[in-house]
């Protein structure tokens, strides 16, 4: 997802998925107006693995924090 995509201005749905040209399927869940961080998923197999965080402070902007595997 672009930088675009993740910003809180452009949230207009509780969960949004998307593909990309890799035909992979990532999740965002922004958590728009709760104080906890927003949630990126990639699709794997028949389930979802959380792959980042979006810093509620970091919401208004979608800076993505990894997470280590």
């Amino acid at each position: 997802m672009s930088r675009q995509d993740r910003q809180a201005a452009t949230q207009l749905w509780s969960i949004r998925i998307q593909f990309d040209t890799g035909c992979r399927v990532m999740k965002l869940v922004p958590h728009l107006y709760e104080d906890r961080p927003g949630e990126i998923y990639v699709r794997n197999g028949k389930s979802w693995k959380l792959i980042g965080l979006i810093k509620p402070e970091h919401k208004e902007d979608g800076i993505i924090t990894a997470l280590d595997d």
